[in-house]
């Protein structure tokens, strides 16, 4: 018979796994590693990889694993999937993950550890077939869709089995650079009606950070990083380095007289965004102003690459950045904590003690903050005493859906069988106010059924 079986997944955020199945076939969507400070969560990542592809984990013959998008928590486990299967993702995210992967494996040779690199797997990894097109998987029949989330280049996927329809929409959101009218246009025109919605519900559980920040969208939060980047002269940004819709956000925000500085690994993935993405949002993904490259000890020999890109076709300027130009004029830094155990203090908290008195716009999570849910030892070293609201400010757009925009996809698509998952309250989605229209229609998975279609 065949359906859905949510591995990991339906009762926590990240660490997803989902099987699609006929009987004989089967696909996988994600294949992803807990996040870091994941509490409870019912399989580890080893006992995943037993359950999903060890001795026991049945007789379907996996056609393909489909990634939404290259966040940790849906692709970590890539390297644990065995070789003969087909991997596919799109292909802005596999030309991101390999400029991240020759970063990481770069580090770990260089000290020393005994890991399994990261690049020959996503090398082997397929891009998406023409969009808005059919794939078979042997009775499985896939069209893969873009949309937007925090992680560019994420899809959403309508898949086809047993002569129903189902929408598994991955992380998504309707609230970045893309904008409400072009999900709700996507969804009405391509998806329309559904049997099944396979539904993220990260905000469901997350909700109560909605009513602290006011800042809902990607256009409120650069609107609101040109009121903060004019008020101070040394402004440090801490940012997810893949977060590319507000990386553009606070590089179009930087002040005229003011320098924008990042490392040469985000100087890369900001020029791979600009060049796919300059076509379809050309307001929002173009080069504004020179991007001063932060090259550890300013070797120039980091500058390499980059510099090919400067001519005045492509419109690209990356020149080294020199501290006796920012720290004169001002600047916008986009910055990372130090994660190497080794190092006391890591290149951009060195920098940072060269200033006079940077401002702290931080752009993650909150719960990554010392009083948070699941706190990170290097955030909270690298923001520790300058949480006050002199020093720091909370300037985040969540990459996920808010309820709002999960009521509206549910009326689009009015399916008649609605499954949560990456969300800690599954229960949370027949309760709350917005969605009791749709309480019985919700259904839950756990890693040891499967839903038959």
């Amino acid at each position: 018979m065949g359906g859905i079986r949510i591995y990991r997944g339906a009762d926590q955020i990240g660490g997803i796994v989902t099987e699609i199945s006929n009987g004989q076939h089967r696909i996988l969507i994600d294949f992803g590693a807990n996040l870091p400070g994941t509490k409870n969560s019912k399989l580890s990542d080893d006992d995943l990889v037993e359950k999903v592809f060890g001795e026991k984990a049945g007789a379907f013959e996996t056609d393909a694993v489909l990634f939404t998008h290259y966040h940790g928590d849906h692709t970590g486990l890539k390297n644990r999937i065995p070789e003969d299967v087909p991997l596919y993702i799109g292909q802005l995210s596999k030309d991101i993950m390999e400029v991240i992967a020759k970063r990481v494996d770069y580090m770990r040779e260089k000290n020393g550890l005994d890991e399994e690199p990261e690049m020959p797997v996503i090398k082997r990894m397929n891009p998406y077939w023409n969009l808005k097109s059919w794939k078979d998987f042997n009775g499985i029949k896939v069209m893969p869709l873009v949309c937007d989330h925090s992680a560019i280049d994420a899809h959403m996927f309508i898949i086809e089995l047993n002569k129903k329809r189902i929408l598994y929409t991955g992380d998504f959101r309707d609230h970045g650079t893309p904008g409400e009218e072009t999900f709700e246009k996507m969804i009405r025109e391509i998806v329309g009606k559904v049997d099944i919605l396979i539904v993220e519900g990260t905000m469901v559980s997350r909700e109560d950070g909605t009513t602290v920040n006011k800042i809902r969208t990607e256009e409120e939060l650069e609107k609101r990083a040109i009121e903060i980047f004019n008020a101070h002269k040394e402004n440090v940004v801490l940012v997810s380095s893949t977060n590319l819709d507000s990386i553009m956000g606070f590089y179009h925000a930087t002040p005229g007289d003011k320098a924008f500085l990042c490392d040469p690994y985000q100087a890369e993935i900001m020029r791979l965004a600009i060049k796919v993405r300059n076509k379809y949002f050309p307001n929002k993904y173009s080069y504004k102003k020179r991007i001063y490259v932060l090259c550890p000890d300013e070797n120039e020999i980091y500058m390499k690459e980059l510099k090919k890109y400067n001519n005045k076709k492509t419109h690209c300027d990356f020149m080294m950045a020199k501290p006796s130009i920012y720290l004169e004029k001002g600047f916008v830094m986009l910055a990372r904590p130090n994660r190497n155990p080794s190092i006391k203090c890591g290149r951009f908290e060195e920098r940072m003690q060269q200033m006079k008195d940077p401002f702290i716009t931080y752009s993650m999570w909150d719960g990554y903050l010392e009083d948070g849910k699941a706190p990170d030892k290097a955030i909270v070293n690298f923001v520790k005493n300058r949480t006050d609201k002199e020093h720091m400010e909370q300037l985040h757009v969540s990459g996920h859906a808010y309820v709002e925009t999960l009521r509206k996809l549910m009326d689009i698509t009015d399916p008649d069988i609605i499954i949560p998952m990456h969300t800690e309250n599954q229960d949370a989605f027949k309760k709350h106010k917005l969605l009791t229209k749709y309480s019985d229609r919700i259904r839950t998975v756990n890693g040891d059924e499967i839903f038959e279609v």
